[in-house]
């Protein structure tokens, strides 16, 4: 889609929920969401995976959000100082926050929160942006009590925090699930079962679970109902009476997104940009985020490209030039990290900044001592998944060309819908693939931890790199270290900077997408 185009979208963004309610948009609508998967865990300290984030998103709220334009906003914060060159942040707690049953959510319930995490028994997956904290790297790996750790509640409204060094992004980092709070007295008195069932949870966020049935477990019938909470006190009004977060539904529901939503299945869909097209001619509303960046992956892990040798000469033969001309209008990506992603409230790339590896053909001169020393008699034959549009099939394409001209070895593509590429990513079954790299929220961490070996898709299997991740100091030489050691790795390939679109029903304004893959239903409105 040209940039023309994308500029009249964005625009649509932000003048359709406004113009939403001179158009008969009403409060107290119900909506129904599409959960990519199932989920084991509403317990924000334990949940993994994008369906439990979404859902913790609507029942949880943490001491910051990150809001649809990329910004750190108020949460159960209402505003926060740093001091010490961002080494020391306090954060005053809004006095009229309350949990679901009324008790108030205070500046000891983030301690317990943060604590529980910091216990490798409770399991928290990712806990490595706790280690921002002073002490708690050395708490987790059981080198320091808990009285070590960097956390002072001042009074009930009030929370310090002293970190091991300077992260002027430490408020973005709080919106993590594992930061959300957590009330010690039902947690203990849950007796081992919070977080498992509707029955024992207790939560703070715009929506509660609508009874102690909400969440149906039962195999065709599982989803979470939600209602609007009686007593949050946020930043806004929550206008939707209802949402239903669906894990079982009929899955032509996403094969044909504008269908789906036209019909009212559901209210916001993920769609690409020629269902994007299809959506707005169909009246939908359309959202667009600049979170993506499309590019060239493969496979550690296919026995082909196992070895990075190999890798590394399938990037440095790409002719970078040739591959960016063959889709209009691109805009290049100056590396793995979105255009959403900042440092310090400035974009993560300085202007002119290239982190990928340069194209650079004399790799090719010792590629027959290379071939021989991995007892290959030729380099081997390739297959590039991508998605089965014209353009992705010729950019594809462009990756053959070059590889076809330097090395001397016949490679091939496989285009594929794209719920297909996804699963075969996801399942491992591919070598290759013209694949786009969501950055997940909004700092480097969010983007590097894309290539943790236990995340999902599992894109690198790499202790060396699980290791440097779980040392990162969270300043910028560590975020460009690791980055670079990313790079070594020659595992993604950026190309393209891109944009995520969704479509909405056509008779719902108001839904917030956001760059950390949470969905904002606090302000939807439904047209009758």
């Amino acid at each position: 889609m040209g940039k023309r185009i994308v500029s009249v979208l964005l625009c649509l963004c932000l003048i359709l929920p406004a113009a939403g309610c001179g158009m008969g948009y009403k409060a107290d609508g119900e909506f129904t969401y599409l959960l990519p998967g199932n989920l084991n865990s509403l317990d924000p300290q334990t949940a993994s995976g994008a369906a439990a984030q979404l859902v913790i998103g609507s029942l949880f709220e943490g001491l910051c959000r990150i809001d649809s334009e990329g910004e750190v906003v108020p949460g159960v914060a209402e505003r926060w100082e740093s001091r010490n060159n961002d080494t020391e942040f306090t954060f005053h707690l809004r006095r009229d926050a309350q949990w679901s049953d009324g008790s108030p959510v205070t500046a000891q319930d983030f301690l317990f929160a943060i604590q529980r995490a910091l216990q490798p028994e409770t399991g928290t997956p990712a806990v490595d942006d706790l280690f921002a904290i002073q002490g708690a790297r050395a708490i987790y790996h059981g080198e320091a009590g808990m009285e070590a750790l960097g956390v002072t509640v001042e009074d009930d409204h009030t929370l310090v925090f002293r970190l091991e060094k300077s992260v002027p992004d430490f408020p973005a980092l709080t919106a993590a699930m594992h930061y959300m709070p957590c009330s010690q007295t039902y947690f203990e008195e849950s007796l081992g079962h919070y977080g498992l069932s509707s029955q024992y949870l207790l939560t703070n966020g715009p929506f509660v679970l609508a009874s102690v049935y909400a969440w149906d477990t039962d195999s065709g019938e599982r989803k979470v109902s939600l209602v609007r909470s009686s007593t949050y006190r946020g930043e806004e009004q929550v206008q939707p009476s209802s949402v239903t977060y669906l894990i079982d539904y009929d899955s032509a529901w996403t094969q044909d997104p504008v269908a789906t939503l036209t019909a009212g299945e559901a209210d916001v869909l993920q769609v690409t940009e020629q269902e994007a097209r299809a959506a707005e001619e169909a009246g939908c509303g359309i959202l667009t985020l600049e979170d993506a960046v499309t590019g060239l992956l493969l496979n550690p892990q296919s026995e082909k490209l196992e070895s990075v040798y190999l890798r590394e000469v399938l990037f440095k033969t790409l002719d970078r030039q040739d591959l960016l001309a063959r889709r209009e209008d691109a805009s290049q990506a100056q590396g793995i990290m979105a255009a959403c992603v900042t440092y310090g409230g400035e974009p993560y790339y300085q202007e002119g900044a290239a982190a990928y590896p340069q194209q650079d053909d004399s790799v090719t001169q010792g590629l027959s001592g290379l071939l021989d020393g991995l007892g290959l008699e030729e380099m081997p034959s390739v297959t590039v998944i991508c998605p089965d549009d014209e353009e992705s099939v010729n950019v594809a394409n462009g990756f053959l060309v070059a590889w076809n001209s330097q090395l001397g070895t016949a490679f091939n593509i496989e285009p594929l819908p794209q719920d297909e590429l996804q699963r075969r990513v996801a399942a491992g079954e591919y070598e290759a693939a013209l694949y786009t790299l969501r950055a997940g929220g909004t700092t480097p961490y969010a983007v590097l931890k894309s290539f943790e070996s236990h995340a999902s898709p599992a894109l690198l299997n790499s202790a060396a790199y699980d290791e440097a991740l779980h040392g990162l100091t969270f300043d910028l030489a560590s975020y460009q270290g690791l980055e670079q050691r990313l790079l070594e790795e020659y595992v993604f390939y950026p190309l393209f900077q891109d944009v995520t679109y969704y479509a909405m029903n056509p008779k719902v304004r108001g839904i917030r997408i956001c760059p950390d893959g949470s969905v904002d239903m606090t302000a939807a409105r439904k047209r009758g």
